[in-house]
């Protein structure tokens, strides 16, 4: 399994303040790694990390292999590209001139380069635009600077919050360009945002973050499984319970009875416990959400 980015127990203060305390956290090679945490959790502080921006106090990293201690890490780091925070974009230039200054920045200039990134962020129309991007949406903005992050053909794009201040057709726009960059183009991404509904969407693997440790990282099949509704039934006898579940149903048990996954008939799901001579004890429907799975992980650390 190949990873882009793996740390171990990174850490870094500020005067009194941990921002990071122990971070450990792996991105495989074509993930949609959705970083989750509240605000001040440290998500922001790690992608700094990530690029470059500050230094950890302590623990260790390696990007694309590379060590953080390696002077490689220079190049390795010219295989990412990100928007920390907020897009770098000049208000006082147009969509074109903002790439072109960005190409000459980074020492490669090249026409085809931005015409490519343009329709590949959905804004070719804007090619020979002079419309500033000042008087641009939220969502132009963003996509202009994923536009710009993109002229170094990077294998990881780091985005921090890119939802975030978006209307919903914005949002939208943002998620299918996510989508398309990483089915076609084979980016690996790391998203940060506390929109969990709309990671959800997106993400393949999750890292939730809290008080600056990471608590669980979890894949999206595993957060579904977590997530889903179901019906706790509570019974006299739950071995007699699992005979009559076993034949059609999806199910856990526990101590007092089973929790039955999935929309099912309650009432032919009842008349055969019944049915069984099953004394039913009580029941219970449990709707989850990822809200709800996210502030139970980070439950037990809200008072570190």
């Amino acid at each position: 399994m190949e990873y882009i980015f793996k740390s171990k127990d990174i850490t870094k203060s500020y005067k009194h303040r941990k921002a990071l305390n122990g971070v450990t956290m792996n991105i495989k090679k074509g993930d949609i790694y959705g970083f989750v945490g509240e605000n001040g959790s440290g998500k922001t502080t790690i992608i700094r990390v990530i690029t470059g921006l500050i230094f950890p106090d302590s623990g260790s990293f390696e990007l694309f292999g590379i060590a953080n201690t390696s002077p490689q890490i220079l190049t390795a780091r010219k295989k990412l590209g990100a928007i920390v925070e907020s897009p770098s974009i000049y208000l006082n230039m147009s969509a074109y001139e903002n790439l072109k200054m960005q190409s000459v920045i980074l020492g490669s200039y090249d026409e085809n380069k931005i015409k490519e990134v343009l329709s590949l962020v959905g804004l070719s129309y804007l090619e020979n635009d002079k419309k500033k991007a000042g008087d641009f949406s939220l969502g132009m903005r963003q996509r202009l600077g994923i536009a710009m992050a993109l002229l170094n053909d990077p294998e990881l794009l780091i985005l921090d919050e890119p939802m975030n201040g978006l209307d919903p057709a914005g949002i939208v726009e943002i998620r299918e360009l996510i989508l398309k960059l990483n089915k076609e183009k084979g980016i690996t991404f790391l998203i940060s945002s506390h929109i969990l509904t709309e990671l959800s969407l997106v993400a393949t693997n999750y890292g939730i973050i809290s008080k600056g440790k990471i608590i669980k990282e979890v894949s999206a099949e595993q957060l579904k499984n977590e997530c889903r509704n179901y019906t706790h039934i509570e019974v006299d006898d739950v071995e007699a319970l699992v005979s009559v579940l076993e034949k059609q149903y999806d199910f856990d048990t526990d101590a007092n009875g089973a929790k039955v996954y999935g929309d099912v008939s309650l009432n032919d799901m009842l008349s055969g416990i019944i049915d069984a001579g099953i004394a039913i004890k009580a029941i219970n429907t449990v709707k989850s959400s990822i809200e709800d799975y996210y502030l139970s992980v980070i439950g037990g650390n809200k008072n570190d």
